[in-house]
């Protein structure tokens, strides 16, 4: 079954920012259901013309009654049901990710689903999440020659790198702080307390266990 959608560009930090790359995107869709002798088989998959503003095309395979019947052995069992992806852009090589989720949540939604894309902003697919949000649709799945729909939602999200320290500009700082610290330049601002606790804290351990080795004898009651 073939939808278009379309996408969003989501940010972590900023509402108003959106990617700075921009190119195709492919993410091949695998699965553990219904695969004979292999560990993974086709599910679907998703293309992208622009990662930035376009549509997301999604094709997916029907669920038939191997499908439904696994997915509650599964579901019995408290077991996950798995997926694979394979993704492609316009600059990499293809890169695999796994994601789970619960089979029974999976059942318990009527096979509808969120898949979530997490974009760096030069355009590196850092990760491929796919989870249920609704597990109690009301509508139950028989393992039946009738065939069932996957309902799926796609979502581009841009992550924000955050900065990453320039580490020559760091030593020579510190640098810096130990020659001033050196020629007495570098003043000390710290509280009187902060600097000289190792001094303090002794004397206050020794007025205590004096207090508590000599306590004052108890006054005698006037007549």
């Amino acid at each position: 079954m073939r939808h278009t959608i379309v996408i969003y560009c989501l940010s972590l930090f900023y509402v108003a920012s959106c990617l700075d790359y921009d190119g195709w995107l492919q993410i091949k869709m695998e699965h553990t259901l219904n695969c004979k002798t292999e560990k993974y088989c086709p599910r679907g998959s998703i293309s992208l013309r622009s990662i930035r503003t376009g549509t997301a095309v999604i094709e997916q395979v029907n669920f038939n009654k191997k499908h439904i019947s696994e997915l509650k052995d599964l579901a019995d069992l408290d077991g996950f049901y798995t997926i694979r992806t394979l993704v492609t852009t316009s600059d990499s090589k293809e890169v695999e990710f796994l994601s789970s989720v619960k089979a029974k949540y999976f059942l318990g939604s009527g096979l509808s689903d969120v898949i979530n894309a997490w974009v760096l902003p030069n355009g590196e697919v850092m990760a491929v999440t796919f989870q249920v949000t609704n597990t109690s649709n009301g509508n139950v799945l028989e393992a039946t020659d009738a065939e069932y729909e996957i309902n799926s939602k796609f979502y581009v999200n841009h992550v924000d790198q955050a900065p990453v320290p320039d580490t020559a500009t760091y030593i020579q700082k510190m640098e810096r702080e130990r020659e001033a610290k050196e020629k007495g330049d570098l003043k000390d601002n710290r509280p009187f307390y902060a600097k000289y606790w190792m001094y303090i804290v002794p004397i206050l351990i020794f007025v205590m266990i004096s207090g508590a080795a000599n306590p004052e004898p108890a006054s005698q009651p006037s007549r």
